[in-house]
C-alpha cells in the first residue's frame, strides 16, 4: 500500500512540474524474471523508472547502502524490500548479488543502473560486470530503458524515459565467465544508449 502511494505522488509530480513523457510500457512483460537496466543522470531516474514500470508490475531496486541509512527514505527501502549493495567493495557485493540472484530465480523484476553510479558529466559511462554476472548466472531477459532530460535535475523541464525491447542474451562456451560477464554489460549499455527518444 505505501509502495503504491508512492508510486501514484511519484507520477502526478513528474507529470505536474515537468514535461514527462514515458514509451514502450507495453514492452514490460507482465510475470517472469526481469532485469530492467537504465542509463543514470540524476535521483530523479529510480521513481521515474520505477512509478510508471509499476503501472504494469512491481520491481525492487537495487541502491547503494547509504541511502539505506537515511532515516525516512531507508524505512521504505526496507519496506519494499530493496536490495543495498555497498559500491566501496573492490571485487562486487557479492551478497547483493546473490540477492538478486534469488529474487531472480523466484521469477522477480529487479530495476538496476549498469554503470553503478550518476555520470557525472551526463554522459554515458561503462558499465560494471555486475550485471554481466547477473545476465550469465541466471539467463533472465534484459529490458533496456533510457532516460533522457534529468542531468542536473531537479532544475530541468523536459524529462523522457523509453522502455526497448526485452533482450535474451546467451552464454558462449568459448569464452571465460568473466569476460561473458564484460560482454553482457557492454551488450546491455549498447542497447540502453541506442534507443531513440
Amino acid at each position: 500500500m505505501v509502495l503504491n502511494l508512492v508510486k501514484y505522488v511519484s507520477r502526478i509530480f513528474f507529470k505536474l512540474f515537468y514535461d514527462f513523457k514515458v514509451e514502450g510500457l507495453e514492452n514490460i512483460p507482465k510475470t517472469g524474471a526481469l532485469l530492467i537496466a537504465g542509463n543514470h543522470l540524476s535521483n530523479a531516474d529510480p521513481p521515474a523508472i520505477g512509478a510508471f514500470a509499476g503501472l504494469v508490475r512491481d520491481s525492487r531496486f537495487v541502491a547503494k547502502k547509504e541511502l539505506f541509512e537515511i532515516p525516512l527514505l531507508g524505512w521504505f527501502f526496507r519496506h519494499c524490500n530493496y536490495i543495498p549493495v555497498d559500491r566501496k567493495r573492490t571485487i562486487g557485493d557479492m551478497g547483493a548479488l546473490k540477492e538478486v540472484v534469488d529474487a531472480l530465480n523466484k521469477g522477480e523484476s529487479i530495476v538496476m543502473f549498469p554503470e553503478g553510479t550518476r555520470s557525472k558529466t551526463g554522459k554515458p559511462q561503462k558499465p560494471k560486470s555486475g550485471i554481466g554476472f547477473l545476465i550469465y548466472k541466471t539467463g533472465a531477459p534484459v529490458l533496456p530503458v533510457k532516460i533522457e532530460g534529468t542531468f542536473g535535475w531537479p532544475w530541468v523541464r523536459k524529462i523522457r524515459v523509453k522502455f526497448g525491447t526485452v533482450m535474451h542474451l546467451e552464454k558462449d562456451a568459448a569464452l571465460e565467465p568473466k569476460m561473458q560477464y564484460k560482454q553482457f554489460a557492454n551488450q546491455v549499455m549498447e542497447a540502453i544508449n541506442s534507443i531513440n527518444i
